[in-house]
This record gives C-alpha cells, structure tokens and sequence, in this order.
C-alpha cells in the first residue's frame, strides 16, 4: 500500500490542500507512488498533523485518499512510532501464515503460563501480561488489511514499541530450530551418501541460510553502520531479553562495554525505533517517522533515510523533519514543503515551473550547499549571522587600511597577523 494522492479540505489547519504523491513526467516511475516522502515546512504549517492524517484520519470526510494496492493485501499496514492503539478487530476474518501464527501460539502460551502462576489474577503481573497481549495483537493486526478494506477503513497501525522484543524471541527460535531441522537433514545426508560430501553440506547449510533471514544478526549488522559513527558498535541480541537494558553495546575505543542508559539519548532513540521496526519487517506498507533527526549529530542526520528505507521491502517511508540535512537526500518531487500564504493559508510550494515534469525543476536540494538549502528551501532571509559578520567584515576592512599607514615593522607584523587570524575566522583564506 502506497499513498498516491492526498486531498484535504476544511480539516485543522488545512483549508484546501491537494498533494500529488506520485513520481512526474519524465521519470521512470512516472505515475507510480513516490517510495520516500519528506515533508517540511514552516512551524504551524501541520507537518506532524499530515502524519496524524495518514495514521488515523483517512476515513473523515474532509480527507481522501487514493492508494495503490498490492494483490496480496495481508502484508498492507500503517507502522507509526508511540501510535496509538486501536484493537478493534474480528479474529475470524483474519487469516494468518502459519509462521506468524506459532508465534502468537507461543506466546499465547506464555501468557497462560503467567495466568497459571498468578491464580488466574492479571493484575498481579499486569505489565508483563499487556507485553504478551502487544506483541500477539501487533503480528494479529499486520494481517487485517483485507478485512479493514471491506470495512472501508484506513489499514491499522502498528504500536513500535517494546513489545516487539517478545515477536523477536519467537522468532530467533523458530529460526534456531528450523536451522538445526535442516542440518540433522544434512548430516543424514552425510553419513549415509557415499557421493555427498562435507563441501556439499557447507554449500547446502550457505544456501538455506541465504534464504533465510537470522534477524538477529540482520539487526546489528544495519544498525552498526550508524553506531560506529559514536564510536559504538552493538555486539549481540539476546534472544530472551525483554528490554534495552540487556543490548552488548561496546564502546570502540576503549573495548569496554555501556550501559544502555548511559547512551546518548540519539543514540536510544535510534535503537528504541529502529529494532522493533526492523523486527516487524515491514512490507507493502507505510512508515511514518516524525522528526528522525532529534537527538543527531548532522553528520549522522544525512545517513538515516538510507537505514530505514532498509527495514523492510516495497515500502513507502514518510518523514516529518525540520533538517536540511535529511531533505537533502529527497529527490525534489519527493519534498512536500509547506507554507503559508497571503491569507494564511497552508499551501504546498512548487520546485518546478509548467507541468511537473522531471526537466522542468528548478530546485533539487541534493545539488545544493548547505547554505543554498537553508536559503532556497527552508527560507533563511540571510545566508549567515548576517548582522555578527557584517561587523566583523567592517572591522577586517578596517585593519587591512590600518596597516598600510604603519611604518614601525614590529608593530606592522603584530596588526597582520591580527588581519590573518580574523581572514580565516571569516573564511577568506585558508
């Protein structure tokens, strides 16, 4: 599922705003739902409550949307960070690969197991019982899309949470247990076959783990390309952990390791969205992520589009940011920049002139500067603390006069390394 078009009217903020999400003329996708979005805008233009709409509010009356959809439609779900929870649904309708459903089996059973300890009272180990019950409803409701679609309701959100750590030990150990299946199978293999050998098996052995995914493995293995820019690298996933806190996070350059609450708190929230979202695997599906950049160097800033348009497969990623830095990875179709205009209407601003088409854009954040995105696309009147440097230009111009009338050498040479210094503070020599 991949939102093409979005036409609100009378809603919040927004009056009347129409918004083509689908690649131009020109392009080879032309037509097609864009696979990225980034939208932006000035504050008060309603950049979270766009998110908002897409998440929850697709059914009003002031809003219409108009989808792509894939044949298969139980992959088709909303994944939204901290969403809120809607459980209601009709179990019988759903139908679930039986992959998925051993995990909600199992964890079903454990929930039984808590049952059975506490006497049959819930309120004794709330907490945990709720952390099964999130975990078997978010796999639950990946599957309701088609059901929800004869309801005539946007596809249900998935809560990215915690609770995806239960999902995650269901599957290391349906991963754990199909591996070792297989290799029983080719060990048979190997005792018994005269003409099979041990470069069979390893062949054998390389080819069913190709194809099968070792999430846990998957995870860290993504998620370091980010972390080595701290210094950090994630060293293991315990299957049975149910928080955080039991993450193997070693610091790069000293060998020792740190605890999760000692991270820095980009580097949590990084973890706290990325793992369970890369645990649910999402496919065919929408992920809406508002302001990525909170808590991030800039130097990391730029690399999060990549990591998570990673998570999953045919997804359309929507991002709510207030970063040049992330905007300059969007093609310029992809930005929805937001503004108000003479009458404090919000409306969507136009990188192209005539129709849309790919040759006729005049603007494309990834071919500007840093300081041509903060002037041309985010609307800086100054393209630097104009009023700061102004003075400073006044006072180098100053000096540089200065020093022509001085006569005496020592002095002379003290003035121009004074006129050095200010140079390369205000970036005119190196």
């Amino acid at each position: 599922m991949k939102i093409k078009y979005l036409e609100i009217k009378n809603y919040k903020q927004f009056k009347d705003l129409t918004l083509d999400l689908t690649y131009p003329q020109g392009h080879e996708k032309a037509g097609e739902p864009l696979d990225k979005i980034c939208i932006i805008g000035q504050s008060g233009t309603g950049k979270t409550n766009l998110l908002d709409i897409i998440k929850s509010q697709m059914n009003t009356s002031s809003v219409k949307t108009r989808f792509t959809q894939n044949e298969d439609l139980q992959n088709e779900k909303i994944y939204f960070s901290e969403a809120e929870k809607d459980l209601n649904q009709k179990q019988n309708s759903i139908q679930i690969p039986k992959e998925d459903q051993k995990i909600i089996d199992d964890l079903e059973k454990e929930s039984y197991k808590l049952l059975a300890r506490d006497g049959g009272n819930y309120g004794i180990s709330n907490f945990e019982h709720n952390m099964l019950h999130d975990a078997i409803n978010s796999i639950k409701n990946k599957y309701q899309a088609s059901f929800i679609k004869q309801l005539q309701m946007p596809s249900h959100v998935i809560n990215i949470d915690s609770s995806a750590w239960l999902i995650l030990e269901k599957k290391v150990e349906n991963y754990d247990e199909e591996r070792l299946k297989h290799m029983d199978k080719l060990s048979n293999k190997l005792l018994n076959l005269d003409n099979y050998e041990k470069k069979d098996f390893q062949r054998e052995m390389q080819e069913w783990e190709a194809q099968n995914e070792n999430i846990v493995e998957n995870i860290a293995n993504k998620l370091n390309t980010i972390l080595r820019f701290f210094n950090l690298e994630l060293t293991k996933i315990d299957e049975n952990q149910q928080s955080y806190n039991a993450l193997t996070i070693k610091d790069l350059s000293n060998d020792t390791i740190i605890d999760y609450d000692n991270l820095s708190t980009g580097t949590k929230n990084l973890i706290a969205t990325f793992i369970p979202l890369k645990i649910h695997t999402p496919k065919d599906s929408i992920i809406l992520i508002d302001e990525p950049e909170n808590s991030f160097y800039p130097d990391i800033q730029g690399k999060l589009t990549e990591l998570y348009m990673e998570v999953g497969e045919n997804n359309q990623l929507i991002m709510a940011t207030h970063s040049p830095l992330i905007a300059s990875s969007f093609e310029p179709w992809e930005v929805v920049e937001l503004k108000f205009d003479s009458n404090n209407q919000v409306y969507r601003e136009k990188y192209y002139e005539g129709e849309n088409h790919i040759d006729n854009y005049t603007l494309d954040p990834r071919l500007l500067t840093w300081t041509g995105i903060l002037t041309n696309i985010f609307d800086l009147k100054e393209d630097s603390n104009f009023t700061f440097r102004e003075k400073k230009l006044m006072e180098y111009a100053s000096l540089k006069a200065e020093i022509k009338t001085i006569e005496n050498p020592e002095e002379k040479e003290k003035k121009f390394k004074e006129l050095m210094k200010l140079s390369k503070l205000l970036g005119l020599s190196n």
